[in-house]
């Protein structure tokens, strides 16, 4: 990452400079763009939903589900596990997303309603 791309003045980033850092392609730069566990989950959540218009690769949608959505449940499930509910039912992608999902620190509610979300199904 060069000297300009580095944000030197603690700005949060905004949900563009959030999917465009994800979707660069650098590994480093998708596992780290979104789950930092000081960033905002809402601006993380929106990146996330973006993400998903994309045509992601199997690499892509196995860090997505890795990375930020497993963040997102762990750390502020309670918040976000109605959405994540409703997404998956209004997107089949999604539900499939969350079949990548490992349980991580998520507590016995969060972790049940994601299994049933995805429907059970794994990858």
């Amino acid at each position: 990452m060069s000297d300009e791309e580095i944000n030197l003045d603690d700005t949060p980033p905004t949900v563009d400079e959030l999917v465009a850092e994800w979707l660069s392609g650098e590994l480093i730069s998708m596992q780290e763009a979104i789950i930092d566990h000081n960033a905002d989950p809402e601006t993380a959540w929106q990146a996330v939903l973006r993400i998903m218009k994309h045509d992601l690769s199997d690499e892509q949608m196995a860090l997505l589900a890795a990375g930020p959505i497993e963040s997102l449940l762990s750390w502020h499930g309670p918040k976000f596990i109605d959405r994540i509910e409703a997404e998956a039912q209004r997107s089949p992608a999604f539900a499939h997303l969350l079949g990548g999902v490992w349980r991580q620190d998520m507590p016995d509610e969060i972790w049940q309603r994601v299994e049933s979300a995805r429907g059970g199904k794994t990858w």
